[in-house]
């Protein structure tokens, strides 16, 4: 972003990745009108050089709506966890359960057949309300 209008194979040897997926994400985030491009004719070597260059104005507006997709995303999943009791067997690899699924399931685990104990998701519920007050600070600050 520092440096306008760089070809393909310059960013690919920045970013240390290969040509072609360097050109994917390129095509993907000039489809997203995230970056744009120019096309000059190399004399030399006798081919088209795509030079290509951030479109800021953008990529700003992109990047808060998709915090604000997020963040919506994430105030669901707030609600969820505050409203419902979560049951899990202890082991890696198995889900938790609510109530409703644990007593339909006779707090058996279906996958290793462990008991369902009460879950304390109440580090997930901090850590899920430190992440929506992070972005809601990201969302208010202006990009300087």
């Amino acid at each position: 972003m520092k440096k306008p209008w760089l070809t393909d194979e310059e960013i690919a040897n920045i970013l240390k990745i290969d040509i072609r997926e360097v050109r994917k994400l390129l095509h993907r985030l000039h489809e997203l009108s995230l970056i744009s491009y120019d096309v000059a004719r190399d004399v030399k070597l006798g081919r088209r050089v795509f030079k290509w260059n951030v479109q800021t104005s953008q990529m700003i507006g992109f990047i808060k709506v998709a915090l604000q997709k997020t963040l919506e995303r994430l105030r669901l999943k707030l609600e969820y966890e505050q409203s419902h009791q979560f049951y899990y067997c202890g082991t890696p690899g198995c889900r938790k359960y609510t109530f409703e699924e644990s007593v339909n399931k006779l707090f058996k685990c279906p996958t290793c057949g462990k008991i369902l104990e009460l879950y304390d998701n109440s580090k997930i519920i901090e850590a899920i309300k430190e992440k929506i007050s992070q972005i809601e600070k990201e969302l208010i600050e202006e990009p300087g």
